[in-house]
């Protein structure tokens, strides 16, 4: 340790020898660093292989993280009870809402449906679909007036109902 301790004499002691002379004689370099701490420490890794290494159960450590997660679930479970009520009416709140919306458009779609039937009903239109099928009032000349008679006969089925009492 004497040698290197030689080399950081200040410029005032008298120097050893002629390397410390020409050290302290030399100008430094206004653009050299000076050294880090440290710099001259080797760091090494050394690599630890521990999967041969079993833990130790600690039964303490056990019992407090099993009380540590029941107690957790209570409060869940408190807290879930408490904010249940809330829930529930907040739940009802939108199926009225929905419903009320349901019920709107079915008065709405009755009251469409109200004037369809409306317009499918106008005397106008029951006319022209008559028209159409051929239902018009037959003309006076073939009008049938039935006449209650005893013998029960109607219309002109008169020849039918004497054959059929005949067989």
């Amino acid at each position: 340790m004497a040698t290197i301790a030689a080399y950081f004499r200040y410029p005032g002691e008298a120097a050893a020898g002629p390397v410390q002379r020409e050290y302290w004689d030399q100008k430094p370099d206004p653009y050299q660093l000076r050294p880090l701490p440290c710099e001259d420490v080797y760091l090494y890794c050394k690599k630890v292989d521990n999967s041969r290494v079993v833990r130790e159960a600690d039964p303490a450590a056990r019992r407090k993280c099993v009380r540590a997660v029941v107690t957790s679930l209570a409060a869940a479970m408190f807290l879930m009870v408490l904010m249940l009520p809330d829930a529930l009416s907040m739940i009802a709140g939108y199926q009225i809402h929905s419903l009320a919306r349901q019920r709107e458009g079915l008065i709405q779609e009755r009251a469409r449906l109200e004037l369809e039937e409306a317009a499918l009903l106008t005397p106008r239109r029951l006319q022209e679909l008559a028209r159409d099928l051929r239902l018009l009032d037959p003309d006076s000349t073939r009008i049938v007036y039935l006449s209650p008679k005893a013998d029960s006969t109607v219309a002109l089925n008169v020849g039918a109902k004497k054959r059929r009492a005949s067989r």
